[in-house]
């Protein structure tokens, strides 16, 4: 006896929503990888200069304009909401960056600057 047109459907559908949940799961560690590694290239050009490759700010100009050291339990304290805010209007002497950085960019460039917190809290741990 064959089955109900619309209970084969009804399966189709249903392995259809399980693949794409699959999907959905595996991929979401790429694209933040991705962001991340876009963000790089933003942070290379835009914020290296006073934050240094290390986010220490330990830079000639990061010194004189006294850059946060984005690796500090301060900086991760902060909210991706924050950081953002942060970036797109401007702090203290940190310039505004929303007219040349688009939202994207901006958000790429906060899963980056994430890394930094992560690599110093393991690198003192292993001290």
């Amino acid at each position: 006896m064959q089955r109900p047109l619309w209970k084969m459907g009804a399966q189709r559908f249903g392995l259809s929503v399980l693949v794409a949940v699959l999907f959905a799961v595996m991929w979401a560690p790429m694209s933040q990888a991705a962001s991340a590694q876009e963000g790089k290239k933003v942070y290379e050009d835009k914020c290296a200069k006073c934050h240094g490759d290390d986010g220490s700010g330990n830079t000639v100009i990061g010194k004189a304009v006294k850059a946060a050291d984005l690796r500090s339990a301060d900086a991760n304290k902060k909210t991706d909401a924050e950081l953002y805010t942060q970036i797109e209007n401007g702090k203290g002497n940190m310039p505004p960056f929303g007219s040349a950085l688009d939202k994207e960019q901006i958000n790429d460039l906060i899963a980056y600057v994430r890394a930094f917190s992560k690599g110093h809290a393991a690198g003192k741990k292993a001290h």
